[in-house]
């Protein structure tokens, strides 16, 4: 578990977690268990079923929150720019190459 914390949320990031219906108790538990990804300009925080502490995998609340996907500032790490889910694919999506150069696009 982090020890850190999200210190900001931008405007997107709060529309996208009332859409997502997220709470921020929901946000600060994909951020203390989740995976860690860095990826090109964002940190990622992945919660994936594996991530869910066993004596947490049969509430609800929490297994809801499986997929979930938090994108952060790359430097401090602690400002929420947005929030998504995605249980199929999940971290997959994350660590793959873009197809596209960044000179050409």
């Amino acid at each position: 578990m982090r020890q850190h914390r999200i210190a900001s949320i931008s405007q997107h990031a709060g529309r996208r977690l009332a859409q997502r219906n997220l709470s921020y108790e929901d946000v600060g538990y994909v951020f203390a268990h989740g995976r860690v990804l860095h990826t090109g300009k964002a940190c990622f925080v992945h919660l994936g079923r594996r991530d869910i502490p066993i004596e947490h995998r049969r509430e609800d609340r929490i297994r809801r929150l499986e997929g979930t996907v938090l994108v952060l500032d790359p430097v401090t790490g602690q400002h929420l720019t947005t929030a998504y889910r995605n249980r199929r694919r999940g971290s997959r999506d994350i660590k793959r190459k873009s197809k596209h150069s960044l000179l050409g696009w």
